[in-house]
């Protein structure tokens, strides 16, 4: 597997499969080839289930908007994406060419995706970083190094925090504002009550079991919800809740306004935590 994390390349494997349907809500060129024959074994133990992919696709669709969004209307000069994996935004989003995307990752992921994307170019400044994000010491220190070098920076975690405890986000989070130039942050959030049906989820065990490589998943999801980062300097300014970012779905999903009846009346704990406190948050750093 060139010592790359399996999930990696399941994750290109679902969008490649997103990309390749008629109706497909973004297209990704290079995830095919990103994802390689390590990412089609992997679709070959876990299958194409329906959740994961809407899941991929979901969370895909989301970080697109908000990032495009955000960079042609704030003042963004730098693009932060930690734990960037194998994404391709530089290469496949709207974005301006002055703008600054650095992605941090272990360096196994990122010699591979630039030995696969050599020959494509960006659409705007890229630069890859070499780092294992739980040295809290180095982290820091490039923290502190980019933000002597940025203004106005956009940080992204996807898929990141769900690995984390607690503690470790809680880290993380006082370590990003300590910059005064990191402005924005950008992730996914999940709720207790996922984490806890997740653990009696057939699907969440295999993949726990195949692609995990023996870390724990579904770490971090608070009780606080989305007020976790308040404490820490973070103010939300956006939230979309994994329920409502799947109503984009609705042309795949049979039956959906039967699924909407039973979650509002007969799994009412369901529908709130999905509601309320699983989905896409954007943060606003929050100056004393």
């Amino acid at each position: 597997m060139r010592n790359i994390s399996t999930t990696a390349y399941l994750i290109a494997m679902y969008r490649a499969l997103e990309t390749e349907r008629p109706d497909a809500l973004f297209k990704d060129p290079f995830a095919r080839k990103l994802a390689g024959s390590e990412g089609a074994m992997a679709i070959e133990v876990l299958g194409k289930t329906q959740q994961g992919m809407n899941a991929v696709t979901i969370r895909t669709c989301e970080f697109d908007a908000s990032i495009e969004r955000l960079v042609h209307s704030a003042p963004v000069d730098t693009v932060l994406n930690l734990a960037a994996g194998l994404d391709t935004r530089p290469y496949r989003l709207y974005l301006p060419s002055d703008l600054r995307w650095i992605e941090v990752d272990l360096p196994e992921i990122l010699d591979y995706k630039s030995q696969i994307l050599a020959g494509e170019q960006p659409g705007c400044m890229l630069r890859r970083i070499p780092l294992d994000l739980t040295n809290v010491k180095q982290r820091r220190q490039l923290f502190a190094d980019l933000g002597l070098r940025t203004e106005h920076t956009l940080v992204i975690t996807e898929g990141l925090l769900m690995y984390l405890s607690e503690a470790q986000v809680g880290s993380l989070a006082s370590d990003l504002h300590e910059q005064t130039a990191f402005r924005w942050w950008l992730s996914d959030l999940s709720a207790p009550y996922l984490r806890q049906k997740s653990r009696q989820d057939p699907q969440q065990q295999l993949f726990n079991q195949y692609f995990a490589e023996g870390k724990k998943t579904f770490l971090f999801a608070p009780v606080a919800g989305i007020n976790f980062f308040s404490p820490y300097g973070w103010q939300v300014k956006e939230f979309r809740s994994a329920w409502a970012a799947l109503q984009r779905l609705k042309g795949r999903l049979r039956f959906l306004w039967l699924i909407n009846l039973w979650m509002r009346w007969f799994d009412r704990i369901h529908w709130q935590a999905i509601n309320q406190d699983s989905g896409f948050i954007l943060l606003d750093r929050q100056d004393s």
